[in-house]
């Protein structure tokens, strides 16, 4: 898992005025993998293998652009 901070504007927005408060705080969150969508079996399921192959065949096309023209 990756885990990020960031910034708690809740906890901010509820404190800025109290003198002995914290003004503001951090905050650390998870973010789950990425990770392709499978059935109960666990097989990928047929949308999540069109998926990728639309989001590499997208990526190979923009590679190949950059390649091409810039």
């Amino acid at each position: 898992m990756v885990t990020f901070v960031k910034f708690d504007v809740e906890t901010y927005n509820r404190t800025k005025g109290l003198s002995d408060s914290p003004i503001y705080t951090f905050v650390e969150e998870e973010t789950p993998d990425i990770e392709m969508i499978t059935d109960s079996e666990g097989n990928p399921t047929l949308g999540g293998r069109i998926g990728y192959a639309l989001a590499y065949a997208l990526m190979a096309g923009f590679i190949g652009y950059f390649v091409l023209f810039i």
